[in-house]
């Protein structure tokens, strides 16, 4: 019964998400959300309270967090410190104030999503299995939408 039972779990965490089924976390030290399926599991909170982390059982990984800008990065220098996070970057988009990276790192794909603020940013990570992309088409594209930065014109 418990096979059974861990089989079906398997299976309705591998459906595609729908729009009824997510949660918005928002963090309270730097004020950015992000919505996230309400499947996922959610890591305990670190003990400095910058973000969380969310996971599912399929390899999926999302991590939201912010810093202080306390080096005085620029959207220009964060996107090209954090592109050293990718085995190779396929997208790049800068805007006034915010970039996107997306591309691989070994198996997987992975998205960058950062707010730079004069002194602070805040940072969506995407990483999943390059095997279930199309799977999670949707919920990235969601999860992406939804992330908005918090006040990013001071420290927190």
């Amino acid at each position: 019964m418990f096979q059974r039972f861990m089989f079906i779990l398997t299976l309705l965490l591998s459906l595609p998400v729908s729009a009824a089924d997510y949660d918005t976390y928002c963090n309270e030290r730097f004020g950015f959300c992000v919505d996230y399926p309400t499947s996922f599991g959610m890591k305990p909170p670190p003990e400095n309270g910058d973000g969380r982390e969310f996971y599912d059982h399929s390899g999926f990984q999302m991590t939201a967090s912010g810093i202080n800008n306390v080096l005085d990065a620029t959207v220009a220098s964060e996107m090209k410190s954090r592109a050293q996070d990718f085995d190779r970057v396929t997208y790049r988009k800068q805007a006034k104030g915010w970039y996107a990276l997306s591309g691989y790192k070994g198996e997987d794909i992975l998205y960058v999503k950062s707010f730079v603020g004069q002194y602070s940013i805040s940072t969506l990570y995407l990483q999943y299995p390059t095997a279930l992309k199309s799977d999670y088409d949707a919920t990235v594209n969601h999860m992406v939408k939804s992330f908005i930065p918090g006040d990013l014109s001071e420290a927190h």
